[in-house]
């Protein structure tokens, strides 16, 4: 048997496709007595300081309380989680840092702009900076004296970010870049002093980064944007006009910039994953106190069926978001200490752990974005004609949710970076992808087995359930890969197909291990809610892996294949029947009874 530090090491993005399902997870119990008061001064920040402004930010007069709350995050150490000592930051682990935000996303008025000061505005200094451009930049962002932005996105540059039209002419004589371009859609543009901005050198083909400063001259803004949500947030136009950049501003190696960004924007990804867990508890616990005090016909609506299977739906998917984010972010952690005990350093273990797992931080980007908007739009519902009015809270996160489906890269670029990132690994020999696939060739081949499972409990059950699912997976890619070829990257909608495939794995995995784990802890009657989460959980991906299996066998095949994959699909979509409303029930009850998301 492996041990931790072997798992660990045999571990890359995408392995969970092949490997067996872990035997433990990182669930939120797991934080120490000094993590958890870091979150909890993480919530006296989000009570004392930022709800109280909540109208005022919204009604975005001016940016003047923007600014003094994140300087208030910087005096409070907020803003430097995650970032070493040496430049004025507290030495966290990642996990840290996700819960942190966690709470922070609960104010949606001010998230985006701590969001962006956290992770895309000071990641590309930190990550690739140099030692002189760290130590000038990244303890001024710490504190919030400096407020950062990142300049990636141009009027025809969008999820095509490498095609951006930006220039940088290098001057020998006064050893300094001229740049000229626009960026558009850049959140914290008008408070920023620090601009990080991507522009090709000369005629290269791929992307350099700079570190702009606000007082270069011929850097300009464009109007404050009229936005449907985050309306607290600054978005603004970035133009550049011949502005004059010393070399030494220019950040990492020239045409870096690309892969930089990719790198920088996986950290952004599984942060905005996490934040659509902050607002989706805080939606959950908006609409069941709603429930419990709304009357109708005579008795509270929470007493109601369809009110019960709707909060339901919300804290499952809710609870599965919960158990593959904070497992991400301990394989990140875990990743990121074996490259340090191999000699690299902090910042270069930091990037490359994140970059080992770019395909669950876009598995959590998507699923948790989703989630937020599914959980948010039912918590409107659930007040009916009050959530529409801006006098009750659901009408705000409607419109701030929006957003993170198309933040860090739209969910549709997302998903086919999901199958590309896998690909590209089994071509590099990382997974290997064939072998598994021809495994699973080999059984279809052969008689299936008729043993009665009846004597196992749900989750046992659901160990081979995930892993009938994760072979369907390999053996539908696999014949897409065989059959399109080289056509298949062009075959976006099959790809989002297996893409599907791959979400719903990978989360229903992480829901089952957690579960355990809870089961494990507090005993079978004390996670009877639990218990019944992860049965509604895998109903959801079962049906949903089903559906975008057929739709991706009917897009590329037909005939005898066709039939012998449908029987495929038969044999590992398989799922034992259970009472579905009276887990939903259970689940719901559960939650009156907390008076709060406490799962």
């Amino acid at each position: 048997m492996e041990t931790k530090e072997e798992q660990i090491q045999s571990q890359t993005g995408g392995s969970f496709l092949i490997n067996a399902i872990p035997e433990s997870i990182f669930i939120e119990s797991d934080f120490s007595e000094e993590q958890k008061m870091m979150v909890a001064s993480a919530q006296d920040f989000v009570q004392q300081e930022v709800k109280p402004l909540a109208d005022e930010l919204e009604k975005h007069k001016d940016l003047a309380q923007t600014i003094k709350l994140l300087e208030k995050a910087g005096d409070l150490g907020l803003l430097g989680l995650g970032i070493p000592e040496a430049y004025g930051g507290i030495e966290v682990s990642f996990n840290t840092t996700l819960r942190v935000i966690e709470e922070l996303a609960k104010t949606t008025e001010f998230s985006p702009a701590f969001g962006v000061q956290t992770s895309i505005g000071m990641a590309p200094i930190l990550l690739y900076g140099s030692e002189e451009q760290k130590a000038k930049y990244i303890p001024n962002m710490v504190s919030g004296k400096w407020k950062g932005c990142y300049c990636l996105t141009e009027p025809d540059a969008g999820s095509d970010a490498n095609s951006g039209k930006t220039k940088a002419i290098y001057n020998v004589d006064e050893k300094a870049y001229y740049l000229t371009g626009q960026k558009m859609w850049i959140t914290n543009a008008g408070i920023a002093d620090v601009f990080t901005v991507f522009a090709k050198i000369e005629d290269d083909k791929n992307l350099s980064a700079f570190i702009v400063e606000k007082g270069y001259e011929g850097l300009t803004l464009g109007e404050e944007e009229d936005k449907m949500g985050i309306r607290a947030s600054s978005t603004r136009q970035v133009f550049l006009n011949d502005v004059k950049v010393p070399e030494e501003n220019l950040l990492g190696t020239r045409g870096e910039g690309f892969k930089m960004a990719l790198n920088v924007l996986s950290t952004g990804r599984i942060k905005l994953g996490i934040g659509g867990l902050g607002v989706s508890k805080n939606a959950i616990d908006f609409a069941s106190e709603y429930a419990l005090n709304r009357k109708q016909f005579g008795q509270t609506i929470s007493s109601f069926g369809a009110i019960q299977q709707k909060l339901a739906k919300m804290v499952v998917k809710t609870y599965a978001l919960q158990a593959a984010a904070y497992r991400t972010g301990e394989m990140i952690d875990q990743k990121e200490q074996e490259f340090q005990k191999s000699g690299m350093s902090v910042e270069k273990a930091k990037q490359k752990a994140v970059s080992t797992y770019g395909i669950e931080c876009a598995i959590i980007k998507v699923f948790g974005s989703e989630a937020q908007d599914f959980v948010v739009d039912e918590g409107l519902q659930i007040y009916g004609g009050m959530g529409f009015s801006e006098e009750a809270p659901m009408a705000r996160l409607y419109r701030d949710s929006r957003i993170s489906r198309i933040f860090e890269g739209t969910n549709e670029i997302n998903r086919m970076l999901i199958v590309d990132m896998l690909l590209k690994k089994a071509m590099n020999g990382e997974l290997d992808l064939m072998s598994a696939a021809s495994e699973v060739q080999k059984e279809l081949s052969s008689i299936p087995s008729f043993s009665d499972n009846g004597n196992t409990d749900s989750l046992e059950r659901s160990v081979q359930i995930v892993a009938n699912l994760k072979k369907l997976t390999l053996i539908i890619a696999g014949s897409a890969a065989q059959k399109l070829m080289m056509k298949l990257k062009d075959e976006q909608e099959i790809l989002m197909n297996v893409a599907d495939m791959l979400i719903q794995i990978y989360v229903l995995e992480s829901v089952i291990v957690k579960t355990q784990r809870m089961k494990d802890r507090h005993g079978k009657e004390a996670s009877a809610a639990q218990i019944d989460i992860c049965q509604l959980f895998m109903l959801e991906a079962v049906k949903e892996i089903k559906n975008s299996a057929e739709e991706a066998l009917w897009s590329f095949l037909e005939g005898d294949e066709m039939k012998m994959m449908q029987m495929a699909l038969k044999r590992f979509a398989k799922i034992e029947s259970f009472n579905v409303k009276e887990s939903r029930r259970l689940v719901a009850r559960r939650l009156f009874d907390e008076g709060k998301y406490n799962f």
